[in-house]
């Protein structure tokens, strides 16, 4: 293991271009809801620009949250967490690295999540039974580049911090050395993996923004693929269309129902069995006046509307 002191966010970033990181690592595995293998080998080969995530909502939220979630569960169960500023890596596999976002004081990896929703997340009081493969890979990882024989893993779940202890997997660990070693020698190789169709088609479109424009010519055969497109969009035109049609009558069949009450709730519920339906309207925006040069200039403005979620 060696300790690497990060002198600015550029050398972060730096540093994280040259080794698989704790949220790169699900990639590999095809376990990440947020990229794949082939993405990460585009960005790690320089082909393709990182994902701009300096705007994202949720990273800022995250960035603002973790230290308030960390003192929290500080408070609540006496841990002694540290932030971490230095950068981790491992002796035995180059190209492997972690930041962590705080440590306790026996050495051990805390990972912080602030928004712990949707699948793979279960509970037990304070304890956390289930969480996601991509962040128990993650913490795995983590644990990689420490000696640390457990870490831990801290989400805020239902408004509370809940954790999980995760154990040393070395089992694991060894598979995750294993595909980082092949990862980074098919670089070498410069061996670009097949990209998921299926999911890549954003970082695809993204890549042909980088590369020179000219006419191109494809093989006769590849016009089998503008059947299939325009096949799937006309598909989708028509879903869209039968889920319109369908949304028109459930709502109708609820207006019939509702013209016959005598209520004044802000929002409407409609229930079928396991389904639900709500109702609700957004009231107009009449916008703000603005600037002692622009008087009687309205900015925001925006007509009210009504919002109809059904589950």
């Amino acid at each position: 293991m060696a300790i690497i002191q990060v002198r600015d966010q550029k050398h972060w970033h730096e540093l994280r271009s040259q080794h698989i990181g704790g949220s790169d690592v699900a990639a590999l595995f095809g376990l990440s809801p947020y990229s794949s293998r082939w993405q990460l080998w585009m960005e790690k080969a320089g082909k393709l620009p990182p994902e701009d995530i300096s705007g994202n909502k949720a990273v800022q939220a995250g960035t603002f949250l973790e230290s308030g979630i960390a003192n929290w569960a500080s408070h609540r169960w006496s841990m002694d967490l540290g932030k971490v500023s230095d950068y981790y890596t491992v002796d035995d596999c180059p190209g492997m690295g972690a930041s962590f976002d705080y440590i306790t004081a026996g050495g051990a990896p805390v990972e912080i999540k602030w928004s712990a929703r949707g699948y793979g997340w279960h509970y037990n009081g304070e304890e956390i039974d289930e969480a996601p493969e991509n962040y128990l890979l993650q913490v795995q990882h983590q644990l990689a580049c420490t000696t640390a024989d457990h870490a831990w893993l801290v989400a805020l779940i239902d408004d509370e911090p809940r954790r999980m202890k995760i154990p040393r997997n070395d089992n694991i660990i060894d598979a995750i050395k294993n595909q980082i070693t092949l990862f980074w020698q098919s670089i070498a190789d410069g061996k670009e993996p097949e990209p998921d169709y299926a999911t890549d088609v954003g970082a695809i479109t993204k890549l042909m923004g980088t590369l020179p424009k000219s006419d191109v010519v494809l093989d006769d055969a590849d016009a089998l693929l503008f059947l299939d497109y325009k096949t799937a969009k006309q598909d989708e035109k028509n879903a869209a269309a039968r889920a319109d049609e369908a949304k028109a009558m459930i709502l109708t069949k609820a207006r019939a129902k509702l013209e016959l009450m005598n209520t004044s709730k802000d929002k409407a519920s409609v229930k079928c069995g396991e389904h639900k339906m709500s109702i609700s309207v957004v009231a107009d925006n009449p916008g703000k006046e603005i600037t002692a040069d622009m008087v009687g200039t309205l900015t925001g403005k925006r007509s009210g509307y009504t919002t109809v979620r059904i589950t």
